[in-house]
């Protein structure tokens, strides 16, 4: 067996992926192969080069936050000698938030050294790979502007991300595009606030946008809300948070569905957020590939949920 740690310095905040160094220097990894991201995409590069090119099963320990994680996860899915473990040192690090146990417990590496290894689903949109989720509309917009609040001190991830909900609130709640699930479309609303396409339960930074997702199930968890006014937004915004905007008679609005295919259709570009990379598309179709990835979940102790 061979060890390829890939760690992405640029993660969380305060040189976070020291964490990792100094664990590496006590634990005692068979084989161990240690590279740094350099830029963006580079996990992806470093990942399948590694992979492809040895005849042994590899682990691979993926060190960043959730771009760090779909990068590995994009570069090796379709190669069977390995399996990824997730040590979320990033910004938000909803993928690993699904699985049942703490942050802490994927932080050990002791624990993921001696893990065990589980079966997930990925979702497919054109050329690119989700492991967690893929989403069109208000929460694009408020992606791309986390990076206005999270730099700055005694802000965390989470609180950026809350923070630029707020800032995107009077901007970006009206979206047009067209939505099939399973080959059928969805009566238009009119606007569209945001949709959700996800197999993780959770996304910016802990907010369970999709309770009912499950991560093997073979199925796409669907989500959609139409434009709604401010003050029913403002109103809303708690309920979502806690996941409890899903089958909720008071919400008769939000669109829940698990289905096989999602597509996008717009006339113009509109901006699709994959695992939070924001791209820029007129037409997205999403699959689902099952069982396509083996992740290390961390050996369980008595702390984990």
């Amino acid at each position: 067996m061979r060890n390829l740690v890939i760690i992405n310095k640029h993660a969380g905040k305060n040189e976070s992926y020291r964490r990792v160094t100094d664990q590496l220097e006590k634990l005692s990894l068979e084989n161990p192969v240690v590279k740094y991201t350099s830029c963006r995409s580079d996990a992806i590069r470093i990942a399948r080069e590694f992979v492809s090119g040895c005849d042994d099963f590899v682990r691979i320990f993926a060190c960043g936050g959730d771009g760090t994680v779909n990068e590995v996860l994009s570069g090796v899915y379709d190669l069977k000698n390995c399996a990824v473990a997730v040590v979320p040192i990033g910004s938000g690090n909803d993928f690993i938030r699904s699985f049942g146990f703490s942050k802490e417990d994927f932080l050990d590496l002791n624990n993921l050294a001696n893990g065990t290894e589980t079966k997930v689903d990925l979702l497919k949109c054109g050329d690119y790979i989700s492991c967690n989720s893929i989403t069109i509309g208000y929460d694009c917009a408020v992606a791309k502007n986390v990076a206005r609040f999270k730099n700055r001190r005694f802000i965390t991830a989470s609180l950026a991300y809350k923070l630029s909900i707020f800032y995107c609130l009077l901007k970006g709640r009206k979206h047009n595009f067209k939505i099939k699930t399973d080959g059928h479309t969805i009566e238009n609303p009119g606007t569209y606030l945001l949709s959700v396409s996800a197999k993780g339960k959770y996304y910016g930074g802990g907010i369970k946008c999709s309770p009912q997702a499950d991560n093997s199930d073979g199925l796409i968890d669907f989500m959609s809300i139409p434009t709604v006014g401010v003050i029913k937004f403002v109103s809303l915004l708690p309920t979502f948070i806690k996941g409890e905007h899903i089958d909720n008679p008071k919400l008769g609005f939000v669109t829940h569905k698990k289905c096989a295919t999602v597509e996008y259709i717009s006339d113009t570009p509109v901006e699709i957020g994959i695992d939070g990379e924001i791209v820029q598309t007129k037409y997205a179709k999403i699959t689902v590939l099952p069982e396509a990835a083996r992740i290390i979940l961390p050996k369980r102790t008595s702390g984990s949920r």
